[in-house]
Formats: C-alpha cells, sequence, structure tokens
C-alpha cells in the first residue's frame, strides 16, 4: 500500500475525550495496485492520540472510485459523521489495551 493523499480533519484544535487527548484526525487514501487501469484505493481514517495512534479502513472495501477520499471528507466534516468515527476508533483502542 503506499499512501496516495491525505486530508486532515484536525489538527490544531486539540480536545479531551474519553481519556485521552485527541492530537490529529485524519482520512487517508491507499493506492492499492500499481496497474493505472485498475486502480483500486484504501480510504481509511487515522487518529493520533497523547497516549496512542490508530488507522482503521473507513470504507470497509477498497474503491476505484477517485472522489471517494473527496466525498468521505464531506461527510465526516458537515454530518454527524465525525461522532460515529470517533466512538468507531476508541472502541477500536480500547478492545487492544484489554
Amino acid at each position: 500500500m503506499i499512501l496516495n493523499r491525505r486530508k486532515v480533519i484536525l489538527e490544531k484544535n486539540k480536545f479531551a475525550i474519553e481519556g485521552r487527548t485527541v492530537m490529529k484526525i485524519e482520512l487517508r487514501e491507499y493506492k492499492l495496485s500499481n496497474i493505472n487501469e485498475d486502480e483500486k484505493f484504501s480510504i481509511v481514517i487515522y487518529l493520533k492520540t497523547d497516549l496512542e495512534d490508530i488507522e482503521l479502513d473507513y470504507l470497509g472495501k477498497p474503491t476505484s472510485d477517485k472522489d471517494k477520499l473527496e466525498e468521505s471528507f464531506n461527510f465526516l466534516c458537515h454530518y454527524n459523521g465525525l461522532s460515529s468515527a470517533l466512538n468507531r476508533l476508541f472502541i477500536e483502542l480500547d478492545s487492544r489495551i484489554k
């Protein structure tokens, strides 16, 4: 996987939640193949806190849609998508601790 593009959702405005301080949230697009005719991308959400960092698959499947990163970013920033994505990330982080 090769990091193709990234969109910063939060970087300068830190906030505390679930006993952690959120430092950075990004949406990242990884290119899964080097063949241009059959380009596939994986969209992941990245979270960095004061204690750890994590990347999770955001879409659940690869996509060949080059606009999917921008669509996902807009959904996260303009609707309630970010709160549900943060909940999912914190559940994953908490399960790693146990």
